[in-house]
């Protein structure tokens, strides 16, 4: 498999999720710290762009419906 780049390090600002596409799969991308996290960019209930949302705490909510996804898991 061939690694693609997805975001640059210096222009993500902390517990701020931001969008990459890599072929057609939408991913959400998260520096917490010093630990870069990418999970699949869509809601598996309502289909929302998780960059969309925003980080509470431990959590990614999602911006439609406030799902919430455990960033470490």
């Amino acid at each position: 498999m061939q690694r693609q780049s997805v975001a640059k390090w210096d222009e993500l600002e902390d517990r701020q999720p931001a969008y990459a596409l890599v072929g057609e799969v939408d991913l959400v991308i998260i520096r917490v710290d010093d630990e870069p996290l990418a999970y699949y960019g869509r809601c598996l209930h309502r289909g929302a762009l998780l960059s969309d949302g925003h980080v509470d705490d431990a959590n990614l909510i999602c911006p439609v419906h406030n799902w919430d996804y455990r960033l470490d898991t």
